[in-house]
């Protein structure tokens, strides 16, 4: 808990600059651990087997050793056969042994050669010392692969380290002897201490470089946050309407500013539709409690006074009547509208549009001849399935056909149409003023009202119940482009297939 706090006590800025250092330096460590080690490996590595190529392509100067008789270098330091003919060989095979040795010493870049005689059987010889070989310096020439060399006749490399450090190879010749080959590789811990200084410096250039640059880099993006930060308190004291800083920068604080700037337009949408609501809802309440008031208002004196006119008390009660009915359709529609935000989830199933067109249509059926209305169904095709929620799409036929009675003049037609290809559609069609062009959209939109309503009073709600119901349901409420006069809307929805009706079990006979 204490480290946790005293880690957040830094702030956003160091602990970026934290990380980012300690990432690097992390890498840089895990990065020489795994190379240095390997490099000096891979290179020792690299020099025997070099040592190999080139050992399997001197054939031709490693043979002549076979055949040189170093048996007569004895000779060379008898006084009595000085001038003898033993002599003069010994002379001879040692200036061979000489060349031969000098010419595989260029041959193989190595930097020593000696030859191992007189080898016994157990494998132990002498080497034969030539006076190039006395360099005090030079590694011993007798070492354990020399014998095993011998008795496997294999050649056998191993490394050494002593005054220095070196690749060798015992060489088993066809006589009793071995030749010893030692090539230096010094210039490995060379190569490796150089790349390891150069790595130490990158490695610092690069935790530098990693300062500066994590630096700057985490001060412009704690700044930024800061600024959204500064913006949010800003919204949430001064509301929706607070200015927000704009953010080009592609990149995820970029992304998280425009994303804060769409939340405060949706605030500030949702801020203007509630004032407009609440404007609207009050206007509209206001008047029908008013009336109500006033026609109550009017009866209570009438009954005080205790001289009641029947025929008047009885249109006042109508009025007030028509009144509740206009305050309990805002209230239904002000609960759909509570439904459709709170995203109630509709049901989906099978709907037969002519039957329940003909369901809705029966509770217009006074309304309709109280205006003189004609309504019909036109479902020729059949049955007609669609996928949807039965009470929404009932909901909707509701808003259509209370639209349509509204604007239809008296002795007019209001139908209705079914149709089921390419998709289930059903259609109502009025011959009202119809719909001018430049509101065609505006009416879907809540608390928007055509003009053209024939002094009938409504809210503005039922279009937009509609559309946002039916887009609920995967389908559309569409105003079709006709020219008045006339409107009609539609309503599309996805298709379903009619449910098989489950046949009786015959009755069972005695």
């Amino acid at each position: 808990m204490a480290r946790h706090m005293r880690w957040n006590a830094f702030g956003l800025r160091g602990r970026i600059v934290g990380a980012v250092l300690v990432t690097a330096v992390a890498t840089l460590a895990v990065a020489a651990l795994a190379l240095l080690p390997r490099l000096e490996t891979s290179l020792r590595t690299a020099s025997k087997a070099t040592l190999i190529y080139d050992v399997n392509h001197a054939a031709s100067a490693i043979a002549p050793f076979s055949a040189l008789r170093y048996g007569y270098l004895a000779e060379l330091h008898v006084p009595a056969l000085a001038h003898s003919r033993d002599h003069a060989l010994a002379v001879a095979q040692e200036k061979a042994l000489i060349a031969e040795r000098q010419t595989l010493l260029a041959r193989l870049g190595a930097s020593y050669v000696t030859l191992i005689g007189y080898m016994d059987a157990s494998g132990h010889g002498h080497p034969i010392v030539l006076d190039a070989d006395a360099d005090a310096s030079a590694p011993p020439p007798i070492f354990p692969d020399i014998a095993r060399a011998f008795r496997s006749h294999k050649k056998l490399y191993s490394f050494y380290t002593g005054n220095g450090e070196y690749v060798r190879v015992a060489i088993p010749l066809r006589a009793d002897a071995v030749l010893s080959v030692y090539k230096s590789i010094d210039q490995i811990p060379k190569a490796v201490s150089a790349v390891r200084r150069a790595f130490e410096i990158a490695a610092l250039a690069g935790l530098l470089l990693t300062v500066l640059f994590a630096i700057p880099l985490a001060g412009t993006l704690v700044r930024r946050l800061q600024r959204l930060r500064q913006a949010a308190l800003r919204v949430a004291v001064e509301g929706a309407r607070a200015r927000f800083p704009l953010d080009r920068a592609r990149d995820e604080v970029g992304d998280l500013a425009r994303s804060f700037a769409i939340m405060q337009r949706r605030l500030r949408q949702q801020e203007e539709a509630r004032r407009s609501f609440v404007a609207t809802a009050s206007h509209e309440l206001r008047t029908p409690l008013a009336s109500l008031d006033g026609m109550l208002e009017l009866l209570a004196d009438d009954l005080r006074e205790g001289e009641l006119d029947i025929a008047d008390a009885q249109a006042l009660l109508e009025r007030a009547r028509a009144q509740s009915r206009r305050l309990g359709r805002l209230a239904a529609d002000l609960l759909d509208l509570s439904r459709i935000d709170a995203e109630v989830e509709l049901r989906s199933e099978p709907v037969e549009l002519g039957e329940l067109s003909r369901a809705v249509m029966a509770e217009f059926e006074l309304p309709s001849l109280e205006r003189d209305v004609e309504l019909t169904l036109e479902d020729g095709d059949g049955p007609v399935w669609a996928l949807g929620d039965p009470g929404s799409v009932a909901r909707i036929l509701r808003i259509l056909l209370d639209n349509a009675l509204r604007v239809a003049p008296a002795g007019s037609h209001v139908g209705v149409s079914l149709a089921g290809a390419p998709l289930p559609r059903l259609s109502v069609s009025d011959e009202g003023p119809g719909v001018p062009a430049d509101e065609r959209h505006a009416i879907f939109e809540r608390f928007k009202r055509g003009s053209g309503t024939g002094g009938e009073a409504g809210f503005g709600l039922g279009l937009a119940i509609g559309r946002e119901l039916a887009q609920r349901m995967n389908g559309e409420l569409l105003l079709l482009d006709a020219a008045p006069p006339g409107a009609t809307f539609t309503l599309t929805l996805p298709a379903a297939v009619a449910p098989v009706e489950e046949s009786m079990p015959p009755a069972l006979t005695s």
